[in-house]
C-alpha cells in the first residue's frame, strides 16, 4: 500500500525525526511519502488556512493520515495544534489524526481530544525505544483501516448509483444511498448540506409517504 502522511510542524528537526521513525517502522511491501504543510502568514488565520488545505487533500485522497505538533510558534505567536485537530475531526471524525506534544496534559484537558490520539513527543522521538515503535505501528494500522473502510464505502456507493441508473428510482435504494453517503461523510466530506445531515432515514420515509398520500388525494379529487 502507498501511504502519504500530512505533517504540521514548524521545526525541521522534528519533521526529520518523524520521517525517520515512520520509515524505520514501515510495514514490508509498503511505500510512504510525506506532505509538509507550510506554516506561513498571520497566526490568527493560520489554523483555518491549513485546515482548508488538509480537508481538500482528504477529499482528493492525497493524504491518509495527519500528524500535528501541539505547539506551533509563528512569529512569536502560539498556535495550538489542537485547534487544527478539532477543525479536522469536526468535519471528518474517522480520519486518522495524531497530536505530538511535550505536555500531554495540555491536550487531555480539552474535552474534544481523544487521549489515544495524543503521543508524548519526547518518547516518540526515541527511535529505538518500544514506545516509538508501538505508536508508529498504530499510525500505520489506523491508516490501513481508514483507507480500507473508505474504499469499501466508495465502492458500495458506486454500486448503489449504478443500480439507480439501471433499475430506476426506488425508496429502498435511495435510503441505501443516503445511509452510505452519511457513513462515507465521516471518512471524506461529501458536500452534504446541514439539512441533508439532519434528516434521518425515518424522516425521509415519512416525507415520501406524505407526498404519496397527497398525490393520491389529488388524484381522487380530479376523478370526482
Amino acid at each position: 500500500m502507498d501511504y502519504t502522511i500530512g505533517l504540521i510542524d514548524e521545526e525541521d528537526s522534528h519533521l526529520g525525526n518523524i520521517r525517520r521513525i515512520l520509515l524505520l517502522n514501515l510495514p514490508a511491501g509498503n511505500t510512504i511519502d510525506f506532505k509538509v504543510y507550510p506554516l506561513e502568514g498571520q497566526s490568527d488565520i493560520l489554523p483555518k488556512r491549513v485546515t482548508d488545505e488538509v480537508l481538500y487533500d482528504i477529499v482528493q485522497g492525497n493524504i491518509c493520515s495527519l500528524i500535528i505538533d501541539y505547539k506551533i510558534m509563528i512569529h512569536s505567536a502560539l498556535v495550538e495544534g489542537t485547534d487544527i485537530y478539532k477543525a479536522i475531526i469536526d468535519v471528518v471524525p474517522k480520519f486518522p489524526v495524531v497530536i505530538l506534544t511535550d505536555v500531554p496534559s495540555n491536550c487531555y484537558e480539552k474535552s474534544f481530544v481523544d487521549a489515544d490520539k495524543v503521543y508524548w513527543k519526547k518518547e516518540f522521538f526515541k527511535i529505538e525505544e518500544g514506545y516509538s515503535k508501538e505508536k508508529a505501528e498504530n499510525i500505520f494500522r489506523n491508516m490501513e483501516h481508514y483507507v480500507k473502510q473508505r474504499a469499501e464505502l466508495l465502492a458500495k456507493l458506486e454500486d448503489h448509483q449504478e443500480r439507480m441508473t439501471t433499475e430506476g428510482f426506488s425508496l429502498e435504494l435511495y435510503k441505501e444511498i443516503l445511509n452510505t453517503e452519511k457513513s462515507l461523510d465521516e471518512f471524506s466530506p461529501q458536500g452534504q448540506t446541514q439539512i441533508d445531515k439532519a434528516i434521518s432515514i425515518d424522516d425521509f420515509k415519512e416525507i415520501v409517504e406524505l407526498l404519496e398520500k397527497a398525490d393520491d388525494l389529488l388524484g381522487d379529487k380530479h376523478e370526482k
